[in-house]
């Protein structure tokens, strides 16, 4: 039996929206550098930004309901993947 707090989860997703960020910032930094900076550039990084911002949104109002506590238990007695 294996078993890791639900949190880690958490720790793993604020991991990758720094990352995703970092990127994020990094694209508008190449768009003005590099002298691509035309309306189809902004407009397509403007809709994929609201779009992003629109699924952060929804994710933290159902993570705000989350047990964070609750344990995830790996091949126990309940199955392949149980939470207590």
């Amino acid at each position: 039996m294996f078993s890791i707090p639900f949190y880690f989860i958490l720790i793993a997703y604020f991991l990758y929206l720094a990352i995703f960020l970092i990127f994020s910032i990094a694209n508008v930094y190449h768009i003005y550098a590099s002298g691509t900076f035309t309306f189809p550039a902004i407009a397509v990084t403007t809709i994929v930004s609201l779009i992003c911002v629109a699924i952060l949104f929804v994710t933290f109002m159902n993570v705000a309901s989350i047990n964070w506590g609750t344990v995830i238990v790996f091949f126990g007695p309940g199955g392949i993947l149980s939470f207590e």
